[in-house]
């Protein structure tokens, strides 16, 4: 089985990184230099998508948006000319679970089968195997990929048929980018009437507000001056609109989803959609005077 990898960036270089240790991969993306990242680590660089087509069974994608998986799919000199009847392509971008399913409806006119596959925890719990893997897909090509899979983290998780990794994925970056700004409101608010905020942070992770951002970013990383995540706030701000979008489109209330959406649009306008989304604390910082990012 040969196994190929488009998208080699910050989370998708990390993924196919841990992926290769136990399988010899194939790699494309339009960074030069991320390819050759990759190569040095034993992979096999193609010089196009179609010459990747035409040489693997399973194809893992790991893109900004479900546009450009469609653009790498069925673009000009995309894959979709000389994939393989029976290839197998796994979407792990942060993806439009109604875009996978149709660009799935489409793929399997060519005995071609999609599912997704996106994860959380960040580059870094790629590179350390930690990650989790919620995966969208039938029961048998579920099967047929968990192992693959396993290979790069042992959290695997079978959500549901095809565009189900996508929702699921959709509702945790929702959920844990209001759980940040919930957490910074909440560090400002102690900061603000005299409670430091490594104090704050310690007696918080004690009690009922313990939360995964607060254990994971917060006191190992943010409190120390560090905003490194390799996660914009234009992605944020990207994964809640869908899942807004997606709200409004099934008939679920997202009141709190869209106010989120806001809140990260408003930090876009101070810092930009290329900042790290932790910068977001510093918005905080600056608007209710605080020093929970050391200075």
């Amino acid at each position: 089985m040969n196994i190929g990898y488009v998208g080699l960036g910050s989370m998708g270089g990390a993924l196919a990184t841990r992926l290769q240790l136990s399988h010899p991969l194939h790699v494309y993306d339009l960074n030069r230099s991320a390819v050759e990242r990759m190569v040095e680590k034993g992979a096999t660089a193609c010089e196009s998508l179609e010459t990747l087509a035409s040489r693997c069974d399973v194809i893992f994608l790991c893109l900004p948006k479900s546009e450009h998986v469609r653009e790498v799919i069925f673009g000009s000199n995309g894959l979709s000319p000389r994939l393989k009847k029976d290839t197998l392509i796994v979407d792990q971008t942060t993806g439009d679970p109604i875009a996978t399913r149709a660009m799935a409806v489409d793929l399997l006119k060519q005995g071609v089968h999609l599912i997704d596959a996106p994860v959380s925890g960040g580059a870094r719990g790629a590179e350390a195997g930690t990650v989790a893997i919620m995966v969208g897909a039938g029961k048998e090509r579920y099967a047929s990929v968990e192992g693959i899979l396993r290979a790069i983290s042992p959290n695997v998780f079978h959500a549901g048929d095809v565009g189900s990794g996508h929702v699921i994925k959709l509702v945790n970056n929702m959920v844990s980018g209001a759980q940040r700004l919930l957490t910074f409101e909440g560090m400002a608010l102690a900061a603000k009437n005299g409670i430091e905020p490594k104090t704050a942070c310690e007696i918080l992770l004690a009690g009922g507000a313990k939360n995964a951002f607060m254990e994971r970013s917060l006191a190992p990383q943010i409190l120390k001056g560090d905003l490194a995540v390799g996660f914009t706030l234009g992605l944020m701000l990207k994964d809640i609109r869908l899942a807004c979008q997606l709200g409004s489109d099934s008939g679920v209330p997202m009141f709190f989803g869209n106010l989120t959406k806001d809140l990260y649009l408003m930090c876009i306008s101070e810092k930009g959609p290329e900042a790290e989304v932790h910068t977001s604390a510093l918005v905080v910082d600056r608007m209710a005077g605080t020093h929970i990012v050391p200075v």
